[in-house]
């Protein structure tokens, strides 16, 4: 879904038009509340973004990577997932030299403009509306922050179950450690 796309139905849940006019009014607000959601799904699923780097001396800047890691999880080398160290100073040092894949959590591009797609995926994007519908319920009269409790409790409820669904296979492995 597109920006626009989020809030048309959001707005269509709160009962308010989607003309042009009622869009000027509300873009602002409900776009700030939308990447609210993002960044909160973001961090309950783990996104993660994974690039190509080239390291010197065997460490990279992680301030070079396109987007601002939280959390480096992964360093592949010469076909091989390696050991990386990371260091107080933002680089994380590998063993060769040579190009890595590095997978790394971090946040999704702010929506802006309302031709802009959420990285998340699609499935997620029902939770978005979901979120800035509660957030406007809460911000209205006594009458309407009522609905705001159940849009929340929706929205928390869809959320818990998304994370069994990501991760990798071995994430789910069980090991017999005798």
């Amino acid at each position: 879904m597109t920006l626009n796309d989020i809030l048309v139905s959001a707005l269509a849940q709160l009962d308010r038009g989607h003309d042009a006019q009622t869009m000027d009014i509300f873009r602002s607000r409900l776009t700030d509340f939308a990447n609210d959601a993002q960044s909160d799904i973001a961090r309950a699923i783990g996104f993660t973004r994974t690039e190509t780097v080239h390291p010197t001396n065997g460490l990279v800047d992680i301030s070079d990577l396109t987007r601002d890691c939280i959390k480096v999880a992964k360093a592949v080398q010469l076909g091989h997932e390696v050991r990386f160290m990371c260091g107080d100073t933002g680089v994380i040092a590998l063993p060769y030299n040579d190009p890595a894949v590095v997978t790394y959590r971090c946040e999704p591009k702010p929506l802006s403009s309302p031709t802009d797609v959420s990285e998340l995926p699609a499935h997620t994007h029902g939770l978005i509306v979901d979120y800035i519908v509660a957030r406007e319920r809460m911000a209205g009269d006594v009458s309407t922050q009522g609905g705001a409790n159940i849009y929340l409790s929706m929205y928390e409820a869809k959320k818990a179950k998304l994370r069994p669904h990501f991760g990798a296979q071995e994430t789910y492995a069980i090991f017999n450690r005798y």
